[in-house]
């Protein structure tokens, strides 16, 4: 804020003896008042009074009451009824000492009253007295007019910062939109396989992504992914890394060979390593599975770069963690990944998930893997679709009311076999 700048205090004598202006003009200068305005009649006060302004305007008024044409009295009155002149004090200086002349004096707006002869040394005390009280009236009017001064600035930023808000939340709809708009069919169905899958981030944009890929009769490739961090950045490293693992067409595609036919898991992993780099992704890195469907063979080969395991379901509900796997993507140039491979029977599930379930938190404890898989065995008796919301409620159940810390992901995929 602005400092408030003292200045000299201006006072104003209105008397129409030339003889009392003289007297009191060199009473006031002798104690060292040299700012003074004379006025020999109320319309004279009145024009120095308005015209005055700034470093020059009246702090003190000393009037007479017994004037011609207009008197102190209303003089007083008139000038009490502009409002920039509320904060003036005004001290009476009058050869009347009766009651009803004080009373008139105070009820038209004059603070004291002195009374003729002066004593020099009472009218410069209350001189003194009202000049600080002025002084402080005018230091307490400049704080509270720069504070309104300030409270309407920070009224436009506000709104001004609220337009953007509103418009980075219209830009994060959007992109959510966008970001959905690439999530696969709610219920897919491929010649031997059933797949579901459930999809919540824990703002208006995840770095959790998934999707399935049709790349022949034969062949189905998908893909989770779960990207450090949140917000924008991390969204857009997912969109890019999920363009790149659902083009099948193109001569630049990553999951497919020069001859047509698809990559195999750890090739395609190894690709994206390249492409996404930690040092040219703002030091963002992904965790993944990649995997191909061979519908022909009944296989599953499959890469796992730094994601959570990956859950083999038999038709008896038992489970099988598959936890071998290499590190997250883009953390070093270094990074070679791994393929895996495993024969599939009819009624078995592979069920792939993000962290945001097992590291839910509730008062300060995990959610984690037991009660994951706990929910897993139970679910094994309904179809794929009742399966995953049933996953999904219990995880919901336990944390309440508790809005989940990171984006929630889940997709089972049962393998049916030939019809």
């Amino acid at each position: 804020m602005t400092k408030h700048v003292e200045r000299k205090m201006n006072i104003l004598i209105v008397d129409d003896a030339p003889d009392n202006l003289m007297l009191l003009e060199a009473i006031l200068e002798t104690e060292g008042f040299n700012s003074i305005v004379l006025a020999e009649s109320a319309q004279e006060a009145y024009e120095k009074l308005f015209a005055l302004k700034g470093e020059a305007a009246i702090d003190l008024i000393l009037m007479d009451i017994m004037m011609p044409d207009i008197s102190g009295i209303e003089a007083i009155k008139e000038i009490r009824s502009k409002e920039e002149y509320q904060d003036i004090p005004i001290l009476v200086v009058s050869a009347r000492s009766e009651t009803n002349a004080l009373v008139e004096a105070f009820d038209a707006g004059a603070v004291d009253y002195l009374t003729k002869p002066i004593n020099e040394l009472e009218l410069i005390a209350r001189i003194r007295s009202m000049l600080r009280l002025k002084s402080e009236t005018d230091h307490r009017k400049f704080h509270e007019e720069e504070l309104e001064d300030f409270t309407r600035l920070l009224e436009r930023k506000n709104k001004e910062l609220q337009r953007i808000l509103d418009e980075l939340n219209n830009d994060l709809e959007a992109a959510g939109k966008m970001q959905r708009s690439l999530l696969p069919e709610e219920n897919i169905r491929r010649p031997d396989f059933n797949i579901s899958w459930y999809f919540e981030p824990c703002a208006t944009i995840g770095g959790d992504l998934l999707n399935v890929v049709p790349l022949s009769e034969r062949v189905t490739s998908f893909f989770i992914m779960d990207v450090s961090g949140h917000g924008i950045q991390s969204a857009m490293l997912a969109v890019s890394a999920h363009r790149m693992l659902s083009a099948w067409g193109g001569e630049n595609s990553i999951i497919r060979r020069p001859d047509g036919l698809p990559r195999t898991a750890d090739r395609v992993v190894n690709e994206l390593n390249r492409e996404f780099l930690i040092q040219k992704n703002n030091f963002q890195y992904f965790t993944m599975i990649y995997g191909l469907l061979d519908s022909d063979e009944n296989t599953l080969s499959y890469c796992r770069a730094g994601h959570t395991p990956l859950i083999i379901q038999k038709p008896s509900g038992d489970i099988v963690i598959k936890e071998e796997g290499n590190i997250p993507v883009g953390l070093t140039e270094d990074g070679n990944y791994d393929e895996y491979k495993l024969a599939l029977e009819p009624g078995d599930r592979i069920i792939l998930y993000s962290d945001g379930i097992t590291e839910a938190r509730f008062e300060g404890e995990f959610f984690g893997e037991e009660r994951f898989y706990q929910l897993v065995k139970e679910s094994s008796k309904f179809e794929v679709k009742k399966a995953v919301d049933h996953v999904v409620a219990g995880v919901k159940s336990w944390l309440g009311d508790e809005p989940p810390a990171d984006d929630i992901t889940l997709m089972i995929i049962e393998f049916t076999g030939k019809p």
